[in-house]
């Protein structure tokens, strides 16, 4: 039986009541993973003479281009390899230039907190602190020209190096120069949902620690000096996505304001800065930040001009709590963690979905003017009184702490017959308008 067609609107979908968020659906982005350890051993000025020769490693495009993987980086202490780095920005993007597809920078292992205690002649140890991007990884893939959309097949074996393409954008244009999305024909859309992003992933991480491993054996090979591989990975962060469908994004993502403020205990708002030629009375798309924990963030923002983005986050402990560890000595190590991490991340996810695709709640009764009214009322003090306003007028939201001054007011609007505040989840400090006047808040904004 042959694999379902896949194009665009498998992976960009429309977002309705009905829309499943689950792990199976979810992409990775960023990923922060160190790669070690080699133990160095022998001489000091030979151990930073063979480290010097990293800057000579190169990988290789689809095209067949050389690209360098490090920067030029002269070691002449062990100290400095902190200086050593791969040769790319993560946080740039350049669609005129080839750039490898790892991210990061060398750095000095501390034994006493690894598996492997100190070796003997060991004079120190350094691990790759990679930033990895598995999305960029899939898009830079060469495909055969002409390919089936149920069984996509590569040009050559798998690379590790981008070379972007004009044709990439022709329908489709990032809101700023981004090649950490799957964009182009269709085959594009078809190669990236082949495999599940675990079996992605593998042959990801299989590349980038075979060249790794390489690199360092010819950076080593003739010198005195040796290092040895002592297998280390640790995963510090990792970055879920959903994509959905919109012929408005920056507006549809200026309508989620509210809806969003709503779903964590701390909401920030970011100003997306964006190159699209069309965008020239509003060239920003705001960027949307729910600290949903300490360690677990939802993000949500306009990628291109047909597309939002919805990102969920997890860092240090949360990958702890939910996969009972970080570091493994192998590559199916980590992999077996992609599985309960993606499950937190939709479930994170899905109830913040749900609230943006629900259906509308029936029109209020009461006005602007009444909602202003019972707020002065809760108040003697009318700084209280517009701070209350501000706040629901602002963010949608007000979330008073220990012996504010608002508290007493606040108690009063959620204990009138009918209520203008509720917790936003039971035992809350956060409080949100209620459905009464929720038309009337929204009145009250145009009056800004």
């Amino acid at each position: 039986m042959s694999n379902p067609i896949v194009r665009r609107d498998s992976f960009v979908r429309s977002l309705s009541a009905q829309t499943q968020i689950t792990a199976e659906n979810a992409f990775i982005d960023r990923i922060r993973l160190d790669v070690g350890d080699w133990a160095l051993s022998g001489d000091t000025d030979q151990i930073c003479d063979a480290l010097t020769n990293l800057r000579e490693a190169e990988t290789y495009t689809a095209n067949g281009e050389c690209v360098q993987l490090f920067n030029n980086h002269i070691i002449e202490a062990i100290w400095n390899v902190r200086g050593l780095k791969f040769n790319s920005n993560p946080n740039r993007d350049n669609l005129a230039q080839n750039a490898p597809l790892l991210s990061g920078k060398v750095d000095l292992a501390m034994w006493q907190y690894r598996p492997v205690s100190r070796q003997p002649g060991e004079q120190a140890r350094i691990v790759f602190e990679t930033q990895l991007n598995l999305t960029r990884f899939i898009q830079a893939q060469r495909l055969k020209r002409i390919t089936r959309l149920d069984r996509p097949k590569l040009a050559s074996e798998y690379i590790l190096a981008i070379s972007p393409e004009e044709s990439w954008y022709e329908t489709e244009t990032p809101l700023r120069p981004a090649t950490n999305l799957i964009i182009g024909p269709n085959k594009k859309y078809a190669f990236a949902l082949s495999q599940s992003m675990t079996q992605q992933l593998e042959h990801y991480l299989t590349v980038a620690c075979d060249t790794l491993s390489n690199v360092m054996l010819e950076a080593f090979d003739g010198s005195r000096a040796t290092a040895t591989h002592i297998p280390y990975l640790s995963l510090k962060e990792i970055e879920f996505y959903w994509e959905f469908d919109s012929d408005a994004p920056i507006d549809w993502v200026l309508s989620m304001r509210e809806i969003l403020a709503q779903q964590s205990e701390s909401f920030g708002e970011d100003m997306y800065q964006t190159t699209h030629p069309s965008l020239q009375t509003q060239n920003q798309s705001p960027c949307f930040t729910l600290r949903m924990t300490q360690f677990i963030r939802i993000k949500v923002y306009a990628k291109t001009n047909r597309r939002v983005r919805f990102e969920v986050k997890l860092k240090e402990n949360a990958i702890n709590n939910t996969a009972g560890r970080r570091t493994h000595d192998s590559i199916d190590g980590v992999l077996s963690m992609i599985a309960p991490l993606a499950q937190e991340a939709a479930k994170r996810l899905r109830p913040v979905l749900q609230s943006i695709a629900a259906e509308p709640q029936p029109r209020g009764s009461f006005t602007a003017v009444e909602l202003m009214h019972q707020i002065l009322r809760a108040s003697d003090d009318p700084h209280v009184s517009e701070t209350i306003i501000a706040s629901l007028v602002t963010f949608g939201r007000i979330a008073p702490y220990n012996n504010d001054p608002i508290r007493h007011a606040i108690k009063k609007l959620k204990e009138l017959k009918v209520p203008i505040l509720r917790p936003r989840i039971p035992r809350s400090r956060i409080c949100v308008v209620t459905d009464e006047y929720r038309d009337a808040l929204a009145s009250l904004r145009l009056y800004r």
